[in-house]
């Protein structure tokens, strides 16, 4: 399970934390090229190594300004994993199969994402 925290869908939004676990273990992310998101997958550089084949279930949680807090779950697979260096690994996870809504909630957090980045 890795969790995938936001600020906010406002502009500015970037994710702020990832949790491993359930929270066994979390990773601020100060970098806002640190994690990328679409419909198909994700890259993301943490301190964590995954193995190729590696399965992972995927939240992203967002909290957009004075609403409550929203979680999208999607199922992945570790694609590709390398070390990046500073102690960090760069992973690519490729999303199984998703319901068209879960794309499109996607797609609608990397347009976000990428503006913020801007």
């Amino acid at each position: 399970m890795l969790d995938c925290e936001s600020d906010s869908l406002a502009p500015g939004c970037h994710v702020s934390s990832l949790h491993l676990d359930y929270g066994a273990d979390a990773q601020t992310c100060e970098d806002d090229d640190a994690v990328e998101v679409s419909e198909r997958g994700m890259r993301l550089r943490t301190r964590w190594q995954f193995s190729i084949g590696t399965q992972l279930s995927v939240d992203f949680v967002c909290q957009p300004a004075r609403r409550p807090a929203t979680r999208l779950t999607a199922e992945g697979i570790v694609v590709w994993c390398e070390p990046c260096g500073g102690g960090e690994y760069e992973s690519t996870v490729l999303f199984l199969e998703l319901p068209d809504e879960l794309k499109q909630s996607l797609r609608e957090l990397s347009f976000r994402l990428a503006a913020a980045k801007g």
